[in-house]
């Protein structure tokens, strides 16, 4: 069971690491608070999977595979 952990724990690192990660966050203004992960970082505009959340609109946008 520990090494099953071990190695999805790496996985997910390697996954990080070739993300593209934007973090944008405010004390002042909670709209501003959002991440947005695009994975692969080299296919920026066909992604393989797209993730973006904002939690003061309650939005999550999660896109799987290319759009055709």
């Amino acid at each position: 069971m520990g090494t099953l952990f071990k190695w999805l724990l790496v996985l997910l690192i390697a996954v990080l690491l070739l993300s593209e990660v934007k973090l944008n966050t405010s004390l002042y203004r909670y709209e501003d608070n959002q991440i947005e992960i695009t994975f692969p970082s080299w296919r920026a505009e066909d992604p393989w999977y797209y993730l973006k959340w904002n939690p003061a609109e309650g939005e999550v946008i999660h896109r799987r595979g290319p759009e055709s």
